[in-house]
């Protein structure tokens, strides 16, 4: 899907949004390939743990996050660490 440089971002589909998004802010790949990023809800259920005790580690920098157009994102070896 392309979408030409002079088209007006209020007149593209969702899914040019989505592709123009990620074209600027691309999910970075994780040093090795057996340490996968995890959503919020991914991370509490591997943590097992609430959504307010994992918010609040973030907070606190118990356990590490990184954040990618918004949306937060853990990485697996940090999960493990707070597991260790």
């Amino acid at each position: 899907m392309s979408i030409e440089g002079n088209t007006p971002i209020w007149q593209l589909t969702v899914d040019q949004f989505k592709d123009l998004i990620q074209s600027i802010l691309p999910m970075p790949k994780p040093e090795k390939e057996d340490d996968p990023y995890f959503n919020s809800k991914e991370a509490k259920v591997y943590l097992k743990v609430s959504i307010s005790t994992l918010n609040r580690w973030t907070k606190e920098n118990y356990l590490k996050s990184e954040k990618f157009g918004g949306v937060r994102r853990y990485r697996k070896s940090e999960c493990d660490k707070v597991l260790n």
